[in-house]
């Protein structure tokens, strides 16, 4: 790959996992302000988003752990795909690693099914009038939204800084 195209390639990862992290806290402030109106289930879909990608990046340390050797050897492997990251200022800057983009990912598609499972439950049982009925799925149009309006936001800032070097 030459070199535009692979820091091109690093700057769309780094704006996708910044447009992650800002999503999941507007979705998190979503949460806790239906928190009190809507009952307990945002609750519960606020302690799964909290809970769930600490828990993935546990079990990747762990599944690497039990053998010394191989554990080593992924380790170097890591350790060799960041230092050959050509955007590894950037990446510390923004706090940026493989396993935490792979676990918020994971977390998105988990936090937006329990929102449409959430949005099919109030259909069902009907408890609520029609404009709280909705809540969910514009909770959902939104998160998604912010992912990507996010994502494009991060990806010029990123180029900004880069060009300026702003490292």
């Amino acid at each position: 790959m030459s070199q535009a195209k692979e820091i091109n390639h690093e700057l769309n990862i780094i704006s996708r996992y910044m447009g992650l992290i800002i999503s999941k806290y507007l979705i998190f402030a979503l949460l806790i302000i239906t928190l009190y109106p809507m009952n307990i289930i945002p609750g519960y879909i606020l302690l799964a988003g909290i809970i769930f990608p600490a828990a993935l990046r546990f079990a990747v340390n762990l599944e690497t752990s039990p053998d010394k050797n191989t554990a080593s050897q992924k380790k170097a492997d890591v350790s060799d795909r960041e230092c050959s990251f050509t955007l590894s200022q950037t990446a510390k800057k923004y706090n940026f690693s493989y396993k935490k983009y792979k676990a918020e990912n994971y977390n998105f598609i988990l936090i937006s099914l329990l929102l449409v499972v959430w949005q099919n439950v109030l259909i069902q049982k009907n408890v609520f009038s029609y404009p709280v009925n909705i809540i969910p799925s514009f909770m959902l149009i939104i998160y998604i939204i912010s992912r990507f309006l996010a994502k494009i936001i991060f990806h010029f800032k990123i180029h900004h800084d880069f060009i300026n070097l702003n490292i």
